[in-house]
């Protein structure tokens, strides 16, 4: 399939039309150099006169209808029709179409940076890589293109990067040859096509082709930014479908991000329903912070940078992230506009009371967190304390039976001796008591006092004996 930017590829070896020297199509675009030629037609630079000061140079595609058949006919004609309705600073934009001379010509803008691919030779023979905030940035603008034509049911299904082409270091999605517009409820196209590098599992088998397949392809893409090589490769064409159906996921190096490497092996999930949609990729907090930083620095090229392109481009990308950011809020403006003005005013209460919800909400959720957590301390200070009382409360226990013990010894220690020697014998001795004393020994009754006063005169006597020894 000819690509409408050869010129990407073949700058330098391309041939000035020296045989159309000032030739004038359809009354406007100069002729200045043959980029390119493939099966459909040739490519050419172009010079538009009736366009502004430094938006001349355009890329005319130009098809000899004669040698297309009916279907080939309805492709180009598709083509043009797909590339009018795409309107973003990540895709190669949509000038004009038309028929001069049997020819059937379409005109796009002219990226003059080459493509990726292009680059990517360029840097690998150098023994370079790219830096990891411009792969970065270049992944985010891929996303946010592919994501305009998902939303616009459009696929592109030939992403690679001989597709993809640099303007002022901005990437451009180009070549929509064989996109497909999905009508109605058709969301798989059956067709075979592509490149085998980037193609997912299910196109090669043959299972269809959505929006899923995009996100494979644009996966392939960024692994190749990463690790200067595709992300399956093999010494034959069926070598490379093997290890794409059933292979294993290929990781980037160490190097890169994890957060990076997570979302490129989401993206080459085997199963097409478990891939993230460029939408959601956008959503993830590693790239929406990577994509904060670039709207901040590219709000910097617009005001600094002396490169007029330059500052229309990055202006442009600044507004499609800022659509992007508030996808929502643009949506749901424009239904406000259809609104009547009681309508309205109603909605206005409505978002009222619903700001107000939410506030509320946050309220008794920081409130009930702060409970929460006094409640934790309390349940922690308790069970310390609880556990200091047990602790005393054993210790006093200790205490007391260390001081009742030898008492208790004491007082047992005949009977424990005399089960330890006769184990047998337990109950053929009974403990002494005033029962099973004998009636001719009673138990003596003592009397306090008396005892006192028999230990007094036992001291007195000992004394006097003393004094007389």
């Amino acid at each position: 399939m000819l690509k409408f930017q050869e010129a990407a590829k073949c700058m330098n070896g391309s041939t000035a039309i020296s045989t159309y020297p000032e030739t004038l199509v359809a009354r406007r675009y100069v002729l200045q150099q043959k980029l390119g030629s493939g099966s459909f037609g040739t490519v050419y630079l172009v010079s538009d006169k009736k366009a502004k000061r430094g938006e001349e140079l355009k890329v005319l595609k130009e098809i000899s209808v004669g040698q297309l058949n009916p279907n080939e006919t309805v492709q180009a004609n598709l083509e043009a029709q797909l590339l009018s309705k795409l309107d973003h600073p990540t895709i190669v934009k949509f000038h004009a179409s038309f028929v001069e001379q049997d020819n059937f010509c379409i005109i796009t803008e002219y990226c003059e940076g080459r493509d990726l691919d292009c680059k990517i030779q360029e840097y690998k023979e150098a023994g370079k890589i790219f830096p990891e905030n411009q792969i970065i940035e270049w992944f985010i603008q891929l996303l946010l293109g592919v994501d305009y034509m998902h939303e616009r049911r459009i696929l592109h299904r030939d992403l690679k990067s001989k597709n993809i082409f640099l303007k002022s270091n901005l990437l451009k999605i180009g070549d929509f040859g064989v996109s497909r517009l999905l009508m109605g409820s058709c969301d798989l196209a059956t067709t075979l096509t592509g490149t085998p590098h980037y193609m997912s599992p299910e196109a090669l088998k043959h299972q269809g082709y959505d929006t899923k397949s995009d996100i494979w392809s644009l996966a392939c893409i960024l692994y190749e930014m990463c690790c200067m090589n595709h992300a399956f490769t093999g010494s034959s064409f069926l070598s490379i479908v093997l290890k794409i159906v059933e292979g294993d996921t290929p990781s980037l190096p160490e190097r890169y991000p994890r957060e990076l490497n997570a979302i490129m092996e989401s993206m080459l999930n085997k199963s097409p329903s478990l891939r993230p949609s460029a939408l959601e990729i956008l959503k993830i907090p590693y790239i929406d912070e990577q994509l904060q930083h670039l709207m901040c620095r590219y709000s910097e090229m617009t005001l600094e940078d002396k490169n007029l392109n330059c500052q229309k481009e990055s202006a442009h990308i600044i507004n499609a992230m800022q659509k992007k950011i508030h996808l929502h809020t643009l949506r749901v403006l424009s239904e406000v506009q259809k609104m009547t003005p009681r309508e309205r005013m109603r909605l206005r209460k409505l978002q009222a009371a619903d700001e107000k919800a939410r506030k509320l909400k946050k309220i008794v959720e920081e409130k009930y967190e702060e409970n929460n957590k006094r409640m934790q301390e309390l349940r922690s200070r308790n069970f310390q304390q609880l556990s200091v009382d047990v602790l005393h409360e054993k210790h006093l226990i200790g205490m007391d039976e260390n001081m009742e013990r030898p008492e208790g010894r004491l007082a047992c220690s005949p009977q424990k001796e005399d089960k330890e020697r006769w184990p047998g014998r337990e109950e053929e001795f009974d403990e002494p008591t005033s029962e099973n004393l004998p009636k001719s020994q009673p138990v003596p009754f003592l009397n306090l006092s008396e005892l006192e006063s028999s230990v007094e005169d036992t001291t007195a006597d000992l004394g006097h004996h003393a004094t007389y020894s």
